[in-house]
This record gives structure tokens, C-alpha cells and sequence, in this order.
């Protein structure tokens, strides 16, 4: 596969990575935690996989936040771990299954810090900000994954969900690293914002 540098840092992927979300949101569709165990090591192990995007927010609601991170994880628990670059995100949270936003600093803190536990990490390859909170301003949101940066918790800072002025306004504040939004065939509002 053709690697690829993530935006101006030293992280060289694979140019097509795994998103893990789907092994964690849907509680009666989703597979059981050993074949989702199975299928990670699978895509790491034998179809080349070392970048995998995960939340702690994929789950199916706030009983059980990091769900997914817990997973990977597993999985890569041992020398797989050293093969794979991870890329986790904070700021949304499952209450009763629903998706709400929650960008304050001591959240994203708390956040950071749960999902270094549930990850059985030390540092963070890739912490974004998994959407923009209306009641945060971003640079405060982003500020907090900075000054956890400077405590060497995080490598690098992304945003996610974020519209150009939001990005501009990250900017300003720190490096962002990556941008990761919605857009494909069937969601093309990032196109309206370029």
C-alpha cells in the first residue's frame, strides 16, 4: 500500500486505514467482542492495516464510554501495538444513546485521560476533537488538548466535524495536525465550506 504522511507530522499510514466505530454504536447489531478482536488483528495482520480511528464516544451510550478503545486495545495488546498508529477523538458524549457535545476543557481532560486507560497507552498518536461544542469557544476546547500535548499525553492534535472558520479559529490557538469530516458520495457539505 502507498503510506502517507499525516499532515505535518511523523506518522506514515497506509494510504486506507480503519475506522472502528461500527464494532461498538449499535449494541444488538454489533459483533461480539471476540470476533471484533478477531477482525482488527485480521486487518492488521494480513490486509496491512496500521492506522485505526476509533472514540471514545463509539459505544452505545455512557454506560459503557470506551467500549471501542477497549477493543483495539485487546487486539493489539503485544507487538501489534508497535505496528499501529491510533487515532482516538474526545468531545462527544452517549447519554441514553443519544449524540451530544461536551468541548469543555476538564471534560476533555477527563476524557484524554480515560481513554489513555482504556487504550493501556501512555501517549495518544492522534487526539482530535471530535466535534465543536456551540457552548465552548474552540480555541478553549482545543487549548486543553494543547496544554495535554505539552504534558506529553497527546503526539498530535486534530479536529473533527469542524467547518473552515472552526479550523481557522484551532489554528490559531495550535497546530492541528489532521481534519477528519464527513464527506463522500452521499455527504458532500464539506464541498459547501472548501
Amino acid at each position: 500500500m502507498n503510506k502517507r504522511t499525516i499532515g505535518g507530522t511523523e506518522l506514515s499510514v497506509n494510504a486506507i486505514g480503519y475506522g472502528a466505530m461500527h464494532l461498538s454504536i449499535d449494541r444488538p447489531r454489533r459483533p461480539a467482542e471476540g470476533a471484533s478482536i478477531d477482525l482488527i488483528r485480521l486487518a492488521v495482520d494480513e490486509l496491512g492495516v496500521d492506522f485505526i480511528d476509533t472514540a471514545d464516544a463509539y459505544c452505545a451510550d455512557d454506560s459503557e464510554t470506551g467500549h471501542n478503545e477497549r477493543s483495539i486495545a485487546e487486539a493489539l495488546r503485544g507487538e501489534r501495538r508497535n505496528r499501529v498508529v491510533i487515532a482516538t477523538k474526545g468531545g462527544s458524549v452517549r447519554p441514553e444513546g443519544r449524540w451530544e457535545r461536551n468541548g469543555y476543557p476538564d471534560h476533555l481532560r477527563k476524557a484524554c485521560e480515560a481513554s489513555l486507560r482504556a487504550l493501556e497507552t501512555d501517549r495518544i498518536d492522534l487526539y482530535q476533537l471530535h466535534a465543536v461544542d456551540s457552548r465552548v469557544p474552540i480555541e478553549e476546547s482545543v487549548g486543553a488538548l494543547a496544554d495535554m500535548q505539552r504534558e506529553g499525553k497527546i503526539r498530535y492534535i486534530g479536529v473533527s466535524n469542524v467547518s473552515l472558520d472552526q479550523l481557522q479559529s484551532a489554528m490559531r490557538e495550535t497546530t492541528i495536525s489532521s481534519v477528519q469530516n464527513q464527506f463522500s458520495l452521499i455527504n458532500r457539505d464539506a464541498d459547501d465550506d472548501a
